[in-house]
């Protein structure tokens, strides 16, 4: 397990949740989206590996997958997340990173998902994580993330961050470049778009 590391510069890595991180423990649905993270993760092969990038406090995507017997690793760029996630999840790998930099992509996962973080980052760094991810997956390799179908900016309710959505032409083609196809996209009860991407075997 990694110990956390506190971002050093003033800069707010996490994109507005280390602002609200403490209300956002206190105050977190846990159901919204978790029956298509569970449809998603019967794809997997048991014990399969997962990064959970902006995994949060765990809860309840990690909390699901390693109670499901995968072998998750999360990172999240918020101390205060970061903190209560390996307090709960003492033996699963975790470090306080930013998506961007993060040195998990230099290793290979079975799966990835990214569940409300991906909108938050400006465009260069969305298309950045997107082509790490393709590269730190195994051949058959799932990745699933949020973010509406359309082009579109508007204020994320809980951070009040201005967020953006490339659009699904735009992260299918991004996509297509690493040799991952589109299998699905899906809406949850709150209303979140998910992308499911599958990397080729070749």
């Amino acid at each position: 397990m990694n110990p956390v590391n506190p971002p050093t510069s003033n800069a707010d890595l996490s994109n507005g949740w280390e602002l609200i991180a403490d209300s956002f423990i206190e105050k977190r649905n846990p159901g919204i989206g978790l029956a298509i993270v569970k449809a998603w993760a019967e794809s997997l092969k048991p014990g399969a590996t997962i990064l959970d990038i902006g995994c949060g406090f765990g809860v309840a995507y990690s909390q699901f997958l390693i109670n499901a017997g995968f072998k998750v690793c999360g990172i999240d760029a918020s101390p205060t997340l970061i903190k209560e996630f390996q307090r709960r999840f003492p033996q699963t790998e975790a470090a306080c990173e930013a998506a961007e930099t993060s040195s998990y992509f230099g290793r290979r996962f079975d799966g990835v998902i990214a569940i409300g973080l991906m909108f938050l980052l400006p465009e260069e760094a969305q298309l950045q994580v997107l082509q790490k991810v393709a590269r730190a997956l195994n051949p058959h390799g799932k990745f699933l993330f949020t973010s509406p179908l359309q082009v579109c900016i508007w204020k994320d309710i809980l951070t009040g961050r201005e967020s953006k959505s490339l659009g699904k032409a735009v992260y299918v083609r991004a996509m297509l470049k690493e040799k991952l196809s589109l299998v699905g996209d899906y809406c949850d009860e709150g209303g979140n778009q998910y992308f499911d991407f599958v990397h080729s075997a070749s």
